[in-house]
Parts: C-alpha cells; sequence; structure tokens
C-alpha cells in the first residue's frame, strides 16, 4: 500500500440493540467514531449498514452524526444486498476498511466476499466484536487465513497518512491519544 492508496470505510451494523449482548461493545462505537473522523478529515467515503432495522434497530447514535450512506439490508453480508453491493467500490485499487458486529457472521461474510473478489481489505481488529469473544478469535483467524489484513485503528490511521509530514497528522494523531 503507497502513498496514492484510496480507502472505503465499511461500518457492519454497529446496531444499538446489540449494546446488551457484547461487552466490547462500547469500544467498537468510540473506535468507529474515531475512524469515521479521520474518515471525514481525509474525504475518505463510508458506507454504513443495518442489518434488517425493523426488527434490530438502528445504528447507534454516536455514530450517525457523520455524513454517511445508509443502507438497511437483510443478507449478512453486506455485497450479497441488491440495495448496497453496487455502493461498494471494486476497484482494486481501493481499499475496504471494515468495523462493525458481529465478527463472525456480517463483518466475516462481508470481508469473505470481498476477497472472493480479489479486493483488498482490512479489518480494524479493535472495532469489531462478537457476543461470544472466541467467535471474534476465530472470524480473525479465518480472515487473516483468507487474505484480509488485520490491524488496530492506529495502525491503520498512520496508514492512511503515510507521513508525518501529512497536513492532518496532529488532528488525527489526538484521535488516538
Amino acid at each position: 500500500m503507497d502513498h496514492t492508496d484510496a480507502y472505503q470505510i465499511l461500518v457492519v451494523d454497529i446496531q444499538k440493540s446489540f449494546q446488551p449482548h457484547i461487552a466490547q461493545y462500547s469500544d467498537v462505537v468510540a473506535t468507529t467514531q474515531k475512524l469515521l473522523h479521520a474518515a471525514e478529515l481525509l474525504s475518505h467515503e463510508v458506507l454504513l449498514f443495518e442489518q434488517y432495522p425493523k426488527g434490530l434497530g438502528h445504528t447507534d447514535d454516536l455514530l450517525t452524526a457523520f455524513n454517511i450512506c445508509r443502507f438497511e439490508k437483510t443478507t449478512f453480508s453486506a455485497l450479497n444486498d441488491p440495495s448496497s453491493n453496487s455502493a461498494v467500490n471494486l476497484n482494486t485499487t481501493t481499499i475496504k476498511v471494515i468495523v462493525g458486529l458481529e465478527a463472525h457472521v456480517c463483518v466475516y461474510q462481508t470481508a469473505r466476499d470481498l476477497l472472493r473478489l480479489r479486493q483488498p481489505v482490512i479489518v480494524v481488529a479493535d472495532a469489531i466484536a462478537s457476543r461470544n469473544p472466541q467467535h471474534k478469535t476465530w472470524a480473525i483467524e479465518q480472515l487473516r487465513y483468507d487474505g484480509a489484513v488485520i490491524m488496530s485503528l492506529e495502525s491503520v490511521l498512520f496508514d492512511m497518512l503515510k507521513d508525518a509530514k501529512h497536513p492532518h497528522f496532529k488532528a488525527i494523531s489526538k484521535l488516538i491519544r
């Protein structure tokens, strides 16, 4: 990945109804907020997916303040829903950065389907979770095996910046302090 990298952020199913069931929910939301702030500063496109909002409710309010294209879906993979799959940039020079819930279902299937299409995928490990933490661990193992890059938010942000001389370096480094 070089200085010409383009990124598209995919926020998968961070819906408020998951909060009582996922111990790391607040951490995922806080980490995703930081990523969305950085994406806004760096002009990276963000797509937000909601799994069956009629039954599961909508995305956490802390994430909807951003200017994001929102898509409802019933499929587990964001790529399998006709209303949202055309929004995902399938140019192989655009790196897809994935965050969300649940790691072993919707995050996994979305990443897997992108990888099958030979898309570059980064999964932000500190911005995904599952009800059972072991399921997250297994999802990360499988995604890594399938070819996804697994990174922390801090690693992703500095990868996007490339250089401490970047005009947004100070603002973005404040996000992770």
